[in-house]
């Protein structure tokens, strides 16, 4: 067990190394302002324990990877997916980098089974209709459906640990609201770079089923 949660650690202080190193996104303290394009959202009502928003349909390019632990799945998904906007690609083109970060994990049947995560970069608005193929077999399109997403947002970094608390804290209170959601996954998403240190900025999504449940300020 020991030299498992070693390797845990290593690969998140190595995934933090390879987005600082050659993710070149410069440190703020602001969601959604470390990259030129984020994905657009409209939020439809919020409470003090999570929001509600719209997203419409849009295009990202994604890997699946099957770990035990959250910061090695980011760390090699991150990895396939920079070599892809950074040139892999049937048109050799740098596409720039965008935000959140999507980690989606699916929900385990055993304990002792390793997890897939799927690791997802939004694509830019100038690539959303037409983007140069992948060169990585492991790497693809996604189509992600427009959609309503419960989502609760939390600071520090994004580990399994934290990942799993805010998504069990924001399950609890869905449940507790009678809301309607798919219960087999969440999504991590991460906005900042690893030079960031202060007032970081990450979120838990739970995709609802049926029209959403609003239970607080409605904008």
């Amino acid at each position: 067990m020991g030299s498992v949660a070693a390797m845990g650690s290593l690969g998140f202080v190595l995934f933090s190394l390879l987005i600082a190193t050659q993710a070149n996104i410069r440190a703020t303290a602001t969601k959604c302002i470390e990259t030129k394009e984020c994905s657009a959202y409209d939020v439809i009502c919020k409470n003090a324990d999570y929001e509600v928003r719209h997203y419409n349909a849009s295009k990202w390019v994604s890997t699946s990877v099957q770990s035990y632990f959250m910061e090695m799945a980011a760390y090699d998904g991150f990895r396939k997916l920079f070599k892809y906007i950074t040139g892999a690609n049937a048109g050799g083109v740098h596409i720039d980098m965008t935000s959140p970060v999507l980690i989606k994990k699916s929900e385990a049947r055993n304990m002792w089974e390793p997890v897939t995560y799927t690791i997802s970069f939004l694509l830019p608005a100038a690539y959303q209709d037409a983007a140069p193929a992948p060169i990585n077999g492991d790497v693809h399109f996604l189509e992600m459906p427009e959609m309503y997403a419960y989502v609760k947002s939390f600071g520090g970094w994004m580990l399994s640990v934290n990942a799993k608390l805010y998504s069990n804290l924001l399950s609890r209170e869905l449940n507790a609201a009678s809301a309607s959601y798919n219960t087999t996954f969440y999504y991590g998403a991460g906005y900042n770079s690893p030079r960031t240190v202060f007032n970081r900025h990450n979120e838990v999504w739970y995709i609802a089923e049926g029209k959403p449940k609003c239970s607080g300020q409605q904008t």
